[in-house]
């Protein structure tokens, strides 16, 4: 084989893993359903103990209790997005539903 031929041959497989490369191998792995919904019921758990105690925060001051349901409900739609379930995506809606209702 000439000098010429392996050249080629070595640029051609470089410039194939460099494209590999670039264009990725695949899609991005699926996450584990299981545990997801056992995240996305961590979070609505959460939800729920913050919800009585951001009921009872006054209307003009901070409400830690607020803050830390509406945070859990961005948590739990960032899961059930990624996984692309129904059921989790309606959780989500659930979810951003009481965060609005708190922050009234």
């Amino acid at each position: 084989m000439s000098t010429v031929a392996v050249i080629v041959r070595v640029t051609c497989l470089a410039l194939s893993f460099a494209a590999l490369g670039l264009t990725g191998c695949g899609a991005p792995p699926r996450p584990d359903p299981d545990a997801t919904f056992r995240a996305i019921q961590v979070h609505e758990a959460t939800i729920a103990h913050a919800s009585a105690d951001a009921d009872g925060c006054a209307a003009d001051a901070p409400c830690p209790a607020a803050d830390e349901l509406c945070a859990a409900a961005e948590a739990l739609c960032g899961e059930a997005e990624a996984l692309g379930d129904p059921d989790g995506l309606t959780r989500c809606e659930d979810a951003r539903r009481r965060c609005r209702q708190v922050r009234r």
